[in-house]
This record gives structure tokens, C-alpha cells and sequence, in this order.
């Protein structure tokens, strides 16, 4: 089974997302990745805020899981210092076929609007704001 994290950062109604830009089509999706061999769900999470959002991250809490065929995600809450959006991650490499990756913040009320991935996490905010 493959295991993969995500961190879901929330500051002032707004949550932090990676916006994709591939082959035409624009899409959000929660910043994290794959865990590496002998890395913890938490040590996964750290590497991956770094990686993506050039940022610290800590007080992680689990959130949720999603199990989705050979796929076991663990999300993350937590809080964060740093510069955002400086990340060095290879996504921000050299062009390498798989489009734009922009690090953004977007408000919760407006995530209707929005494609954001795994769904699941969307109606998992979407649920929160409404005080569910």
C-alpha cells in the first residue's frame, strides 16, 4: 500500500493549496506527498511543507484519513513559521512536462467554486466552516 500525507493549513479563512496549471486545465490541491522509505506520517508532513511552501510546520494533528484503492493519505493541522510560497521542492524545478505549481491561499467559503483535491478534504472544510 502506498502512503501518502497531506498538511491543510488554515489562517484567517483561508486555506493553503498548491494551484495546478496542466495541459489547459487549472486545478488546487492540498500541499504534501509521498512518504519516503522510513519516514513517519508527521516526518513526511515536515519534509513536505518545507518542500512545497518553504515553511516549518508544527503542532500537527491528524485530521482525517482517506483510503482510497492501494492508497492510505493522512492529512494534517497544524501551525507554521516561515516565508510561504518560497519553496525549492523539484515540483519547481525545471519544466519537466507536468505544468505550473503555485502556491496559494484560498478562502474556505469560495471552495465551491473550486476543484480542489482529494474531495474528500474539500468537504471535510467545507463541514468545519459550517461548524460541523
Amino acid at each position: 500500500m502506498r502512503h501518502r500525507v497531506g498538511i491543510i493549513l488554515i489562517e484567517d479563512g483561508k486555506i493553503a493549496v498548491i494551484k495546478r496549471i496542466r495541459d489547459g486545465c487549472v486545478y488546487y490541491v492540498i500541499p504534501g506527498g509521498g512518504m519516503e522509505e522510513g519516514e513517519s506520517e508527521i516526518e513526511t508532513a515536515i519534509r513536505e511543507a518545507e518542500e512545497e511552501l518553504g515553511i516549518n510546520v508544527r503542532d500537527l494533528n491528524i485530521a482525517m484519513t482517506i483510503r482510497q484503492n492501494s492508497t492510505h493519505s493522512y492529512y494534517f493541522v497544524g501551525e507554521y513559521s516561515g516565508l510561504f510560497g518560497s519553496g525549492q521542492g523539484e515540483e519547481y524545478g525545471v519544466d519537466r512536462g507536468r505544468g505550473k505549481y503555485i502556491p496559494c491561499w484560498i478562502p474556505i467559503g469560495d471552495l465551491p467554486g473550486f476543484h480542489l483535491y482529494p474531495r474528500e478534504v474539500k468537504h471535510f472544510l467545507l463541514k468545519h466552516k459550517a461548524g460541523g
